[in-house]
């Protein structure tokens, strides 16, 4: 089988060496905060990065399993592009990552030029299901932020489908880039039905203009400028829905760490599935499009209910009780709180407006 896989994003639009509160506020968008907030890092779940390898970097080496090659010149599955770490840093990454403390199980299936075989990743995809039956650690998910295309025969469909389809039914979410090529198109694994396909927006939720559309589209996250590890060390800007696909996996990996503290067992492929699509804001025309899937992925509260009481040191946020450092009389004078305060607190992106000193929490 001759057929390649590849990703196709726009390169590095920059490498810096240290990053910023600034630099990572688009993370806020998916709402990690509110289940920080809970003691929810991504804890007993494992996410298989099924991409060019993963670099022990500091932001992961605390949380990466050993994985496994298919490429032809190595049997590590190390890093030698770049474009693997900084998927896996978004999903998991001790500052840059949705879930710190997920695991990471690399799966390298593309070489050095981002390129591999078919035969590679149907092989990478076959061993995830044999890993998890051998070692009998529970996979949450396989992220996949690559493209097959789209002119497939129909024995080469069924080959590729047949891997996704077992790993669907042992219970392990496939969420998949949904393309870059910026108009109506089908690309394959993200147009199977089984898959969770994902699309791009910009920081204000606006879709990407590279971004794939088309009825398969499920949801929608951030894909343009994300900042993550870099395989050489240091941070990348990127953009793509290669970068988009691990927010959500991240976004799946605290769902999935919540059910199995709340119920002490593991998620239902089902259900995380569904879970994804009901943790939406509906973007575009109502309801689901080509664009925008059902909406965008996050795990923010739909609403907050900020109570503060004059001459009260009381801030109440969605019925919790916050203690401010001191008493404050709203009636005399302007009274304000830091937008850090109030995205850690309730899980919001915030932005300030400083001519008018005001704070608008965006949902």
């Amino acid at each position: 089988m001759t057929d390649k896989i590849k990703f196709k994003n726009f390169g590095v639009d920059k490498v810096i060496e240290k990053i910023s509160y600034k630099d990572l506020e688009f993370l806020n968008l998916t709402g990690r905060n509110t289940y920080y907030s809970q003691g929810i890092f991504g804890e007993n779940t494992i996410i298989a990065v099924v991409d060019t390898g993963v670099a022990s970097h500091s932001e992961l080496r605390h949380n990466l399993l050993p994985g496994e090659s298919f490429v032809d010149y190595t049997n590590r599955p190390y890093d030698d592009n770049g474009h693997g770490t900084h998927v896996a840093g978004s999903i998991a990454g001790k500052n840059v990552g949705v879930a710190p403390k997920a695991k990471i199980l690399p799966v390298k299936v593309l070489g050095k030029d981002g390129t591999g075989s078919l035969q590679n990743l149907i092989d990478g995809l076959y061993w995830i299901s044999d890993y998890q039956q051998k070692t009998d650690k529970k996979i949450t998910a396989v992220n996949m932020s690559l493209s097959a295309g789209k002119d497939l025969d129909k024995e080469t469909l069924k080959a590729l489908h047949d891997p996704i389809q077992k790993l669907v039914k042992n219970n392990i979410a496939v969420i998949v880039s949904a393309g870059n090529s910026g108009k109506l198109d089908v690309n394959y694994p993200a147009a199977y039905d089984e898959v969770i396909s994902v699309g791009a927006v910009d920081i204000n939720r606006k879709r990407a203009l590279f971004s794939t559309m088309g009825d398969y589209i499920d949801v929608c996250q951030v894909g343009v400028d994300v900042v993550s590890a870099w395989y050489k060390g240091g941070y990348a800007v990127m953009s793509g829905t290669s970068m988009s696909a691990p927010l959500v996996s991240g976004i799946a990996a605290l769902i999935a760490s919540k059910y199995k503290q709340v119920f002490s067992e593991d998620i239902n492929e089902d259900y995380l599935w569904k879970s994804l699509k009901l943790n939406t804001k509906d973007l575009g025309i109502k309801g689901a499009d080509r664009k925008y899937g059902v909406g965008f992925c996050t795990l923010q509260p739909l609403e907050a209910d900020i109570l503060l009481k004059n001459n009260s040191s009381n801030l109440i946020i969605n019925g919790k009780k916050y203690r401010l450092d001191g008493k404050v009389n709203i009636e005399e004078h302007n009274f304000e709180l830091p937008s850090e305060f109030l995205e850690n607190i309730t899980g919001a992106y915030c932005k300030f407006y400083p001519k008018n000193k005001r704070v608008k929490l965006l949902y």
